[in-house]
């Protein structure tokens, strides 16, 4: 802490991370996600972390697909978008492709 008072916010605003790690257990962390990308990052959160928020942010092939807030530990979430895993987009497109692609065939029989 500051002899003026609590530290202040830190703004991370429209940053894009791949492959991060972001520990925030157990930690207050004063800090705001605003417009971010997070791709194939780990975040971890527990009940311990306090001070965070994400918001507007686009998580794509993180160990997490959704974030819940609590307010009286500060944790602020708002209009975040969590994407499939590509892994999962890919095996349901060649699924997709595989059922088109036999109809077709079936069609012309």
């Amino acid at each position: 802490m500051s002899p003026e008072g609590p530290p202040e916010e830190r703004v991370v605003w429209n940053e894009r991370f791949q492959g991060k790690h972001f520990d925030f257990r157990g930690k207050i962390v004063f800090t705001r996600f605003d417009s971010c990308e997070f791709v194939k990052c780990t975040l971890l959160i527990d009940h311990g972390t306090e001070q965070l928020a994400f918001t507007s942010c686009v998580f794509k092939d993180c160990n997490i697909d959704r974030l819940e807030a609590d307010e009286a530990l500060g944790l602020y979430v708002r209009d975040n978008f969590f994407d499939r895993p590509l892994e999962q987009r890919r095996s349901e497109f060649e699924a997709k492709l595989a059922q088109a692609l036999a109809n077709r065939k079936a069609k012309e029989k």
